[in-house]
């Protein structure tokens, strides 16, 4: 009985012993498991709209560079919470000198020898890794050193004539004849040099790649090419062959004094020759290393991109290394020898000591009934109002009195600590600092004496081009545009510009605003600079229905819908092309395409494109190349035919904007001319 007992109490010792482990352990993990839930729900809420399994969009492809030339290979990836990216040679090896590896960019400054090989892209995300091995081949493009282009030879008919071939090249590159760009082994009559009847062919193709044309024939006078081939490319020189009768063949040698001016003529012609080919060399290898410099710019001013739309964003002093480093410090002052001593952070300091942006120096104290419209890429934007009579006092240095000029303007705030965007406000400044047009914003001043930076740029009395359009809709137009699209993205309510309500849009209306647009993008093409965000929401309109560009950029407000994040960059992903989106390519091309998007919302009243589409639709139709634009009916047939050359895939095949332009005039002068001829006819009547 005894033993019973103590064998009955070890049983409930163990029993209730396992059940508190048990319970422990799925309290413990429900603890964590929520723990873990709290820790990445605010990461989740910033994933990119492609979220999901990690993977490479696009995947990493080999490539070739050209000996001594600098290149890119982009890894870029999707999904995941935080993925981080880098490269490695063969599978975990350092990479060599002159290789670099930031956010996924694999940048070759000076491609050497040493630098060919297997390179692998690897991303991490938690315990999700995913590779990717590319090759790497540094090539050398093939040379011809003979024949020369456009040599001529002369032989006597009857005679043997030989043609050489030569070609240098890394891989060595193979050699081919053509005979009017037709492959010489695939004409008649012509034979190679291991063939039976080599001995007794007229037309004989030797294996060091020279053509051998034996009793050469009046027949045989033609146009000759030399084509050299490899994976590196290809190289063709062509070479002119003139058969003479005997005793008619032109003199190799001259004398007396015309001879020695014909001497005297080519030798100051292969001087010239000489020296255009040296500066043409010179001017290459400058722009090989100012492009080098580009790049290694870009990626350091890349290692410090941090995201833009963020909820919460705290306006702290950040230290860095030690020293303070204040928030929307467009041009620091600090000198340091950490992260921020880069070349970036180099070129603002030397600015802010030459003074650089003095001229444009304005005080904020001038600035009144100031409002906030939503957030912008770096900051705060805002509407306020400014005595340009004192600006252009400041200006002048002019100290008569005159009477107040009260004129609205856009304020951009800047708040960001990021490289990149300190670089993208620069360029801002001086693409509405260097343009002075009708149809673009100008820009007023810069308010620099204390932080946060305001850039001021010039505002109108009816306000963003997108407004105005929603504001001509009719209730019948709105209710008819929701019923369509749907309630996802509603339009803001209209905003009556002025105290007054705008007037309705007629076809010429509308036709001459889109050639103000064309108008100011060619303007900004002409001076090899990009907008990289046209759209009725960053256009302007006066009272006078012209439109003017500006670049409010509002990622957060009343257009925030027409945004999306996608790799840690808050991109306008429906006016934008493929190359923009998936390769961040922005072109004076890219702005052809989103010149066309906007020509569109003139025309329907400022729809969002593709309403029907989510993001991620959108997104895809971009990858695949199936995203189709359709015009609306009240657009004239040549006008649409435009914008559809302007929506291509390819940017090779949309036109530049000076075609635009006059295309855009041509339209306009037609309509005019119907107008004239239509009220004639009722005149008549």
């Amino acid at each position: 009985m005894c033993l019973f007992r103590g064998t009955l109490f070890l049983f409930l010792v163990i029993t209730v012993s396992g059940f508190e482990q048990s319970n422990g352990s799925e309290v413990s993990s429900g603890h964590h498991s929520g723990h873990r839930l709290r820790a990445h729900k605010a990461v989740r809420r910033h994933r990119a709209i492609h979220d999901g399994a990690l993977r490479f969009e696009p995947e990493p492809y080999s490539k070739k560079l050209e000996l001594n030339s600098s290149g890119k290979i982009h890894c870029k990836v999707a999904g995941g919470v935080a993925p981080s990216i880098q490269w490695y040679l063969n599978e975990e090896d350092p990479l060599p000198d002159g290789v670099t590896s930031s956010n996924g960019t694999l940048l070759v400054t000076e491609a050497a020898r040493r630098h060919a090989g297997r390179y692998t892209c690897r991303a991490v995300d938690g315990n999700d890794t995913i590779t990717a091995k590319i090759n790497l081949d540094i090539v050398v493009s093939p040379r011809i050193l003979e024949p020369s282009s456009g040599q001529q030879v002369n032989v006597v008919e009857g005679q043997t004539a030989v043609l050489n071939c030569l070609a240098t090249g890394d891989p060595q590159p193979t050699t081919q004849w053509d005979r009017n760009r037709t492959l010489l082994l695939q004409q008649p009559g012509v034979s190679t040099e291991d063939s039976a009847n080599a001995s007794s062919a007229r037309l004989l193709v030797l294996n060091n790649g020279s053509l051998i044309i034996r009793n050469v024939k009046d027949e045989d006078s033609d146009m000759y090419g030399c084509l050299a081939g490899s994976a590196a490319g290809l190289a063709r020189n062509e070479l002119v062959l003139l058969v003479h009768a005997e005793g008619t063949l032109p003199a190799q040698e001259s004398s007396g004094v015309g001879g020695k001016a014909v001497v005297v003529s080519i030798s100051v012609a292969a001087a010239y020759m000489i020296l255009v080919l040296a500066l043409m060399y010179y001017c290459r290898r400058r722009r090989l290393r100012s492009r080098q410099r580009g790049e290694k710019m870009e990626l350091e001013m890349a290692e410090g991109r941090e995201k833009l739309v963020e909820e919460g964003e705290e306006d702290k002093p950040k230290v860095a290394n030690g020293s303070a480093v204040q928030n929307g410090r467009l041009l620091p002052h600090d000198r340091d020898s950490g992260a921020d001593n880069s070349e970036v952070s180099g070129i603002s300091r030397a600015s802010k000591k030459s003074g650089q942006y003095d001229h444009l120096t304005v005080p904020r104290t001038l600035l009144t009934e100031q409002i906030t419209l939503g957030r912008g890429e770096f900051g705060e934007v805002m509407l306020a109002k400014i005595d340009m009579c004192q600006v252009k006092k400041l200006k002048s240095k002019d100290d008569a009195e005159l009477e107040p000029k009260m004129r609205q303007v856009l304020v951009k705030v800047l708040t960001t600590k990021d490289e990149t965007q300190l670089s993208e406000f620069k360029r801002q400044l001086e693409l509405f600092g260097r343009i002075r047009h009708e149809n673009i914003v100008r820009l007023i001043g810069l308010c620099n004496e204390a932080d946060p930076h305001y850039m001021l740029l010039e505002h109108t009395d009816w306000g963003d081009l997108k407004s105005f359009l929603i504001a001509t809709r009719t209730a019948e137009e709105t209710a008819e545009y929701l019923r369509r699209v749907g309630p996802a993205h509603p339009p803001p309510p209209p905003a009556a510009a002025a105290g007054a309500a705008p007037p309705p849009l007629a076809p010429q209306h509308r036709a001459v605003l889109a050639a103000h647009l064309a108008a100011a993008a060619g303007r900004l093409a002409s001076k090899r600079l990009t907008h990289r965000d046209i759209a009725a929401r960053n256009c302007v309109i006066t009272s006078q229905l012209q439109l003017k560009l500006s670049l409010a950029a509002l990622t957060r407000g009343p257009h925030s819908h027409e945004y999306c994040k996608r790799h840690d960059q808050v991109i306008p992903l429906r006016w934008l092309p493929s190359e923009a989106v998936l390769e961040g390519e922005y072109s004076t091309k890219s702005d052809v395409y989103m010149f066309a998007a906007t020509v569109w919302e003139i025309y329907t009243k400022a729809e969002l494109p593709f309403g029907k589409l989510n993001d991620n639709s959108v997104m895809e139709r971009l990858k695949n190349g199936t995203l189709e634009w359709t015009v609306p009916d009240s657009m004239p047939d040549s006008l649409a035919a435009l914008l559809k050359r302007c929506w291509s895939n390819s940017p090779a095949d949309r036109p530049q904007f000076t075609e635009i332009c006059e295309e855009m005039t041509t339209i306009l002068q037609n309509m005019t001319s119907d107008d004239i001829t239509g009220h004639t006819d009722e005149n008549n009547a």
